[in-house]
């Protein structure tokens, strides 16, 4: 009797166990994951407030998107936890990602971008009013080799200045250091990011450029993850997109619930501060996440001044951007701007 009872449970624990192998198969191939995706930003900069809205106004779960945001620090950092499998996604990983890509690791892509220009400022003393009065002057910068520094660089040759020879840089550490050296004399120029350009001009100091109307396409939010990833969560990556697309046009269409967001992220609790610093990333922020690999050849060049082997890469090679063209061709984002 015992025995009967015994093959009986047996059979029924294995349909249990068959069903479940099924189930968890099938989940697999329609691309869900059985734990929420994992999206990482640098920094508290508004250009992840898409992300930050997709998240807190409950687009990500309106679309079938688990996730999962939080900083995730520096971009190396952030892109080894990626390649041990602790970061699905990141923002803000276009330079490292295309580095990563060169020495090797080619099983990283490219698939969207929120700003596609630089976000700086160059402010200087309130004396000098033309950059050509920054020859023989000092140009204060985060880091060398940093994108603020390639920011700089480029401006500076763009006016017809030979960095480090018609204008001398000095490494300074942290945007709000490079305005305390500007007011103090201590340098006569610096390349800055919002809001610490709103600071400076609340300081007195002036904005010499504002480099985001130079015309420069560079992928300054650039969304790095795994090819296997976008394969195997492609339903999943759908419904991200369409959440960004969607909390991005929420972000135009209501200013206030905006804002309230990016306070909640940056810390800035001045409204004289966060407004135009609000108004400035909605302006540049496009109704889809598009990629092209014209926003990469700038950054190539940027990577080249390290890695001459980038001076031969072609951008196409570091984007996999077919979900956003897919989300694009269904019609949902001419829907949404109707």
């Amino acid at each position: 009797m015992r025995s009967k009872e015994d093959k009986i449970m047996r059979k029924k624990l294995f349909g249990v166990v068959l069903f479940s192998a099924l189930f968890v198969g099938l989940a697999i191939r329609m691309g869900f994951s059985a734990e929420a995706m994992k999206v990482g930003y640098p920094a508290p900069a508004g250009a992840f407030l898409p992300i930050w809205m997709a998240n807190d106004g409950g687009f990500f779960k309106k679309h079938g998107a688990s996730v999962e945001v939080a900083p995730s620090g520096s971009s190396s950092r952030a892109i080894a936890s990626m390649l041990a499998g602790h970061l699905d996604i990141l923002a803000g990983g276009g330079t490292g990602g295309i580095l990563t890509q060169l020495k090797g690791y080619k099983d990283l892509a490219l698939f969207g971008n929120v700003i596609n220009t630089f976000v700086f400022s160059v402010y200087t003393h309130p004396s000098i009013t033309h950059v050509s009065q920054l020859r023989g002057k000092k140009m204060g910068v985060t880091q060398f080799g940093g994108t603020l520094d390639f920011a700089a660089r480029y401006y500076l040759k763009m006016s017809g200045l030979e960095p480090g020879k018609d204008v001398a840089f000095i490494q300074i550490g942290s945007m709000p250091d490079i305005v305390v050296a500007l007011a103090t004399g201590a340098i006569d120029a610096g390349t800055i990011g919002v809001p610490t350009n709103l600071l400076a001009k609340k300081q007195g100091l002036r904005e010499l450029a504002d480099l985001s109307q130079m015309g420069v396409r560079y992928a300054l939010s650039a969304l790095l993850a795994k090819r296997t990833f976008l394969e195997k969560n492609h339903l999943q990556m759908v419904g991200f997109m369409k959440a960004m697309v969607e909390a991005t046009h929420y972000l135009k269409t209501h200013p206030k619930e905006g804002m309230e967001v990016m306070r909640k992220y940056t810390k800035i609790d001045d409204a004289e501060i966060l407004k135009p610093a609000y108004d400035l990333h909605i302006k540049l922020f496009p109704r889809a996440p598009e990629l092209a690999p014209e926003d990469l050849k700038l950054m190539l060049e940027e990577v080249a001044t390290t890695h001459p082997e980038a001076k031969q890469a072609n951008p196409a090679d570091f984007i996999d951007d077919r979900i956003v063209k897919e989300v694009i061709k269904s019609g949902f984002v001419d829907q949404l701007y109707r």
